[in-house]
């Protein structure tokens, strides 16, 4: 009785990960990429921050370009502070922006991982049309050293699309803005793995999982993925 581990890399292209065999046989499929859990993907090196400090002067506006991957952005968390005045804050979707300069990092969460992502950063100096999909208002408080916002609001970005922040200063004198996001850019399925010949049929093993299947003689798999994900198949028979 033979036992023998293969490690599979998946994509969009049809993979046989099982051949057939003379006897019946035992699989397991764990998919190795993580959990679909915000804390597993930081620690596996999917989560990536980026911050910036800059000011605003009064009745000013700090524009940053977002231009996303392949399989998009998900936005996991943020925060926004101001110094001296409010801010309004505004996540703009399809605008035209007017960049400068070169593309701002993000940095991996895991400093043993790369901090290569898809999406790209960059300061803007003109931003028109697109429609505003989501708002904050940063109230400084005169009577403290800022006002700010820490959120875990979760936003999911479209793939290859445009992006705009808008910082507005509301108010009569230059301020200081901190802002920081914390974002994976696989999520929403992009690590799941269909046994199977086609995404969204056959048995869908998920980030971190591992399935069993037993096979009778002559039967094969197949996987498929919508990105590339390591699958480790052990087979007895």
């Amino acid at each position: 009785m033979a036992v023998t581990h293969t490690r599979f890399t998946i994509g969009t292209a049809i993979t046989q990960v099982v051949a057939d065999s003379a006897d019946a046989q035992e699989v397991w499929l764990q998919n190795l990429s993580p959990v679909s859990d915000l804390v597993q993907q930081a620690k596996e090196g999917y989560g990536y921050l980026l911050q910036r400090e800059f000011t605003v002067s009064s009745a000013g506006t700090a524009i940053f370009q977002v231009e996303t991957g392949a399989t998009g952005m998900q936005i996991n968390s943020y925060e926004i502070i101001s110094t001296s005045d409010n801010i309004k804050a505004e996540l703009v979707e399809g605008p035209t922006i007017g960049t400068t300069g070169a593309a701002i990092p993000a940095y991996n969460l895991n400093r043993e991982f790369s901090d290569a992502h898809d999406v790209v950063f960059t300061a803007g100096t003109s931003i028109t049309g697109g429609t505003v999909i989501a708002a904050e208002y940063i109230t400084a408080d005169k009577h403290a050293a800022s006002g700010g916002r820490v959120s875990g609001r979760i936003y999911t970005l479209s793939p290859s699309s445009t992006y705009g922040f808008k910082f507005i200063n509301k108010g009569n004198q230059t301020t200081t803005v901190f802002f920081q996001i914390a974002f994976v850019e696989l999520f929403n399925g992009n690590t799941d793995v269909w046994v199977g010949d086609s995404i969204g049929t056959g048995v869908r093993v998920r980030g971190g999982d591992t399935v069993h299947m037993s096979l009778i003689q002559g039967q094969k798999l197949f996987a498929v993925s919508p990105t590339d994900n390591d699958l480790m198949v052990t087979r007895q028979d």
